[in-house]
């Protein structure tokens, strides 16, 4: 078995007991950050493979789709689920920024490392800060999709 097989059937078990940890009165709010997520994390994964600005050498489902299955599908939604919910409360200015910005460092590291040191990725026309940026605006994207959501909700608590 190869390290990037191997890295894929560690990502899937880690995110997958994430799933787990998720309170089940909060099931209703973690499938809508999921959902959200996912849609925008595949539109987004189909545009930047088709122009051609990254590969994903290895990967699942490699005959019907060129993304990566397992972050715009499983792992990254699943990152969205936590955003929200770890999401402060009331925060300033600056707090809504190191929260983005760590979950933006925190996703983008790794990817970075995965793209220098196996096939999982390759930046074609690409760069770490775009990861970073693009992953930033999709939280906040889903934050904002999450706060019309759940209006009333978040006026009640």
């Amino acid at each position: 078995m190869s390290i990037e097989v191997t890295i894929l059937y560690i990502v899937w078990s880690f995110t997958t007991f994430l799933l787990l940890l998720i309170p089940s009165h909060h099931y209703r709010n973690a499938s809508i950050s999921f959902l959200f997520q996912q849609f925008s994390a595949w539109f987004l994964g189909i545009l930047v493979v088709q122009w051609n600005l990254i590969e994903y050498p290895v990967r699942e489902l490699a005959a019907v789709n060129r993304t990566s299955f397992t972050f715009e599908f499983f792992a990254y939604p699943v990152v969205g689920i936590f955003f929200n919910y770890f999401y402060p409360t009331n925060p300033s200015l600056k707090k809504k920024f190191l929260y983005y910005s760590l979950f933006s460092t925190a996703i983008t590291i790794p990817e970075y490392l995965l793209e220098k040191y196996t096939d999982l990725i390759h930046y074609v026309q690409w760069h770490w800060i775009v990861t970073w940026v693009s992953i930033f605006a999709t939280l906040f994207i889903l934050r904002g999709f999450y706060e019309w959501y759940f209006k009333k909700d978040l006026q009640h608590s």
